[in-house]
């Protein structure tokens, strides 16, 4: 089950993470140019707990910084109580129907379709998790080199996810994530399948191009109107 391991290792990756940084087991900056067996330096480089307004200057490319994040994705937005809820309840909906799809299909996908779907999975139930526990999303990768929004694993999981689907969408011309999910609304709503829909959609296409000929209108046939009464006359001899 290729969509649920994936989610899984979403899911502990984000969480191991979070759970390390909110707990000041790994701050600062990522990169650290010590030795190993430097144990001073290499404590230094664990013990100081950096958020985004005290980036050491030196700081390599990529920061750990602990941010409270009750807006959105990437921390986009100034959150407030009801937008915190309101997103909190958009999740919820979007992974049940995410684990819809998934249970459905989980079996008949192709393998970057599985991805695809336990990346969505795995980030969406990480930020809801927090969410709900913390009433806030624990974000902590700070990607100074281009001032980039604060954002966890779990945003990183989606944001991976949404591109292999465009990936999937434009260049592989085979069944993919949205093919599947357009047959299961169609089961739902109890409409043809895709493969009837097309099936009737060439059969009118070929029944418009013959349709010129059949409303060509056939000649009358001359009839003569002394045939009725020959025939009759022959009925009538003996």
């Amino acid at each position: 089950m290729l969509v649920f391991l994936t989610a899984l290792i979403v899911l502990a990756l984000d969480q191991a993470s979070k759970y390390a940084i909110f707990n000041g087991f790994v701050v600062n900056t990522l990169g650290y140019s010590g030795s190993a067996t430097d144990l001073n330096a290499l404590k230094a480089f664990l013990s100081t707990v950096s958020d985004k307004n005290s980036i050491p200057a030196n700081g390599n490319f990529i920061v750990l910084s602990f941010t409270a994040n009750d807006a959105a994705l990437f921390g986009i937005g100034n959150g407030t109580e009801w937008a915190a809820r309101m997103l909190a309840a958009l999740t919820a909906v979007f992974l049940f129907l995410l684990l819809f799809f998934a249970v459905r299909n989980a079996r008949k996908l192709p393998k970057l379709s599985a991805i695809v779907f336990g990346l969505l999975i795995g980030g969406s139930i990480g930020n809801l998790f927090d969410r709900i526990a913390f009433g806030y999303v624990r974000d902590m990768i700070y990607a100074k080199f281009i001032d980039f929004p604060i954002f966890n694993i779990a945003d990183s999981a989606i944001c991976i996810a949404i591109v292999l689907l465009v990936f999937e969408t434009l260049f592989l011309k085979r069944d993919g994530l949205f093919d599947v999910v357009e047959d299961d609304v169609r089961w739902l709503f109890r409409l043809k399948t895709r493969q009837e829909a097309q099936r009737l959609e060439k059969e009118r296409r070929e029944k418009r191009l013959s349709r010129f000929e059949e409303e060509i209108p056939e000649e009358p046939k001359e009839v003569n109107p002394e045939e009725p009464e020959n025939t009759e006359k022959e009925q009538d001899a003996p």
